[in-house]
């Protein structure tokens, strides 16, 4: 683990580094002469408590992101074999996607597009 304060950069172990950094409560804590914290049982169940809760809630996230993850895999697999039967029928793929993309658009973004495409086109002598 790299540490950087300062302009200064320090390299330690993660131990090393909780353990200093334990040094370092115990130090400012002396400083302001406070007492040390103390768990007691009923501190020790809300913590476990709420441990447990945040845990099942990351859980919960986790499987959930998973379930999309699958199913955006399916989606894809499902829209290739519509591709290769497309393609085994004569149709160009390459078209068929440059289409779904224009439908997905604006159609006067798109015929303001066409529109400049074929100007340019015209002036480079290529229409």
């Amino acid at each position: 683990m790299t540490i950087s304060a300062g302009g200064k950069s320090v390299t330690m172990k993660e131990d090393e580094f909780f353990a200093a950094a334990k040094r370092m409560g115990d130090a400012d804590r002396k400083r302001r002469k406070a007492p040390p914290v103390k768990n007691t049982p009923e501190d020790t169940a809300v913590s476990d408590q709420a441990y447990s809760v945040a845990a099942e809630e990351l859980r919960s996230f986790i499987e959930r992101a998973e379930q999309m993850a699958a199913e955006k895999k399916d989606a894809a697999e499902r829209e290739k074999e519509i591709f290769a039967e497309a393609k085994a029928r004569g149709y160009s793929v390459k078209v068929m996607k440059k289409v779904i993309a224009m439908r997905k658009r604006d159609r006067d973004d798109v015929a303001e597009e066409e529109a400049i495409l074929e100007l340019y086109k015209s002036a480079l002598g290529m229409a």
